[in-house]
């Protein structure tokens, strides 16, 4: 109950940084050095997110005095649908429908890499080591594995499939990731896949949720995010889930009209709000005492 607490009490007296305004339909955000960094789908919204070929995505830069600035990729081959991305060193790699961009931060591309195989959609990306990362393909339910240096894309345990896999976040031993399901049902939920070479069985921890999107460990705490919260908490878009499988709604980020992605960087939580356009960071003081 401490971790409820303490994030129904940031949430109310003292957030430590005040909702930002974002590009409409921005997916996720990144926070490196004194920015963030964001990607968002463009104007077309989620109508065109998943069929459409136009360059309408953007990745930009929010700098500490309110400025927003669009980053023009270098190989002028612009973004469609970037979902998802992740921090590699003093590079930001992205996932952008079949695609993987790496680029420096002023938006020189290091490397574009596609996977053509039939429905691929990929969605989110986070870091396994230094040397790879995972990304998840929501068109397919599979996971794969990048190399950071040259974006070479492999199949990663092997033949396990989540139907509407979304995001995800690593642990020591496996991987928490959540399903995306119908919009007119409770049938999303929350899944442990172990790391193995033999890996093909997703145990469903947690369901009943409705489109769940986003997931993140705060200090061993699961905690996912979604657009209708759970059959139980209908409310609520930001929701704990414990070891056993018990769910709690938490106040925080449940006045939004969806969580897309959850952020811990070590010293603060950040939460991107699809709909409304905005991110939030819980206070580093909280989270330093969410155990």
């Amino acid at each position: 109950m401490k971790f409820l607490s303490i994030l129904v009490a940031c949430a109310v007296a003292c957030p430590a940084v005040a909702e930002q305004a974002l590009p409409p339909y921005t997916e996720a955000v990144l926070p490196m050095g004194n920015d963030i960094y964001a990607v968002s789908i463009g104007p077309g919204g989620p109508d065109e997110e998943f069929g459409s070929d136009a360059t309408n995505g953007g990745l930009y830069r929010l700098t500490p005095d309110g400025a927003t600035e669009e980053i023009k990729l270098s190989d002028e081959q612009g973004l469609r649908n970037p979902t998802g991305m992740v921090r590699s060193g003093n590079q930001i790699v992205i996932v952008d429908g079949n695609e993987v961009i790496s680029t420096t931060l002023d938006g020189t591309v290091n490397w574009r890499q596609a996977l053509d195989d039939d429905g691929v959609f990929l969605y989110d990306i986070e870091a396994l080591d230094e040397t790879t990362l995972l990304v998840s393909d929501f068109g397919r339910g599979a996971f794969l594995s990048v190399a950071t240096q040259t974006g070479q894309i492999q199949p990663y345990l092997n033949d396990l499939r989540i139907s509407g896999l979304a995001r995800f976040a690593i642990a020591e031993t496996g991987i928490y990731a959540v399903s995306w399901g119908s919009d007119d049902a409770w049938d999303s939920a929350l899944y442990w896949v172990p790391h193995s070479d033999n890996g093909d069985t997703a145990v469903s921890l947690a369901n009943s949720f409705g489109n769940l999107e986003s997931v993140e460990i705060v200090y061993g705490t699961v905690v996912v995010g979604g657009y209708r919260g759970h059959e139980k908490y209908p409310n609520a878009r930001l929701l704990r889930v414990e070891s056993d499988g018990t769910i709690h709604p938490l106040s925080a980020g449940s006045h939004s009209r969806g969580i897309s992605d959850i952020l811990f960087d070590g010293a603060s939580i950040w939460l991107t709000y699809f709909y409304d356009a905005s991110y939030a960071g819980l206070p580093s003081q909280a989270a330093q005492n969410l155990d």
